[in-house]
C-alpha cells in the first residue's frame, strides 16, 4: 500500500507529465492495494468473537486507513475521470505542507502521550482487550479519546501534506464513524466496568476536545 502510494504522490507533487488515464491507473493501483492491506489485516488479526471488551467492528486505525483510501478513489475519479464537481477556492486551506506537518507532530505527540500512560499503568491500549483500570491522568483528563482525536488529526495533517483535500476531508468520515461505532461501543462497556467512577469522569473530560 505505501509502495504504491508512494509511486503515486511521487508523481502528483513532482514534475514529471503523464496522461490522465496512466494517472488514474497509478491512483487505482494505489487504492486497490490499500483495500487488500486493510481486509487481510482485519481478516488475519480482528478477533472473531470479542470476548470482555467494547464490540467495536474493527481496529481504528484500520478505520482511518479506510476512510483515507476512500477519500483518494473519490478525489483521483473526479478529478481523472468522471470531472462531476469541483470543490471550492476556500478548500485550498487544506493545502499546505507546512501546516500539514506541524498537524501530523501534533498527532505523534497525542499518540505517545496516550500510549505512554498506558504502558505506565501495565494497560494494554489495543481496545479488542480487557480494561482492567481506568486511566484519568494525564492527556485523558482533557480528551477521553486522545488516540481517535490523533488519527483524525493523522488525517487531516497526511491530507494537507499531500495537497489531496479529500483525504482532509474524509476526516470528518472518521471521526463520525468512530463516534458512532466505537466511541460509544467503549462507553458502554467501560460503564460497565467502572460503573459510577467512569460516570464521574465523563463529567470531568470531554469525549474529543
Amino acid at each position: 500500500m505505501l509502495y504504491h502510494y508512494f509511486n503515486f504522490f511521487n508523481w502528483y507533487l513532482g514534475d514529471v507529465q503523464i496522461q490522465i488515464e496512466n494517472a488514474f491507473s497509478l491512483g487505482l493501483v494505489a487504492f486497490v492495494s490499500g483495500v487488500l492491506l486493510i481486509v487481510f489485516v482485519h481478516i488475519s488479526y480482528f478477533p472473531k468473537k470479542l470476548i470482555d471488551s467494547a464490540e467495536i467492528p474493527t481496529f481504528p486505525p484500520l478505520i482511518m486507513l479506510s476512510s483515507i483510501n476512500l477519500g483518494f478513489i473519490i478525489g483521483i475519479s473526479n478529478l481523472y475521470v468522471f470531472q462531476f464537481y469541483k470543490l471550492p477556492d476556500f478548500f485550498d486551506i487544506f493545502r499546505s505542507n507546512e501546516v500539514g506537518v506541524i498537524i501530523l507532530i501534533i498527532s505523534f505527540i497525542l499518540i505517545h502521550l496516550s500510549v505512554g500512560l498506558f504502558i505506565k499503568n501495565n494497560e494494554d491500549p489495543n481496545p479488542i482487550t480487557q480494561s482492567n483500570k481506568l486511566i484519568t491522568g494525564g492527556i485523558y483528563k482533557y480528551t477521553r479519546n486522545p488516540m481517535y482525536l490523533a488519527l483524525v488529526t493523522f488525517q487531516i495533517g497526511a491530507g494537507m501534506s499531500l495537497s489531496f483535500i479529500h483525504i482532509s476531508i474524509m476526516a470528518l468520515f472518521t471521526m463520525i464513524f468512530l463516534h458512532f461505532f466505537v466511541i460509544k461501543k467503549e462507553e458502554s462497556y467501560l460503564t460497565i466496568q467502572f460503573g459510577e467512577h467512569y460516570d464521574d469522569y465523563k463529567k470531568k473530560s470531554r469525549r474529543w476536545i
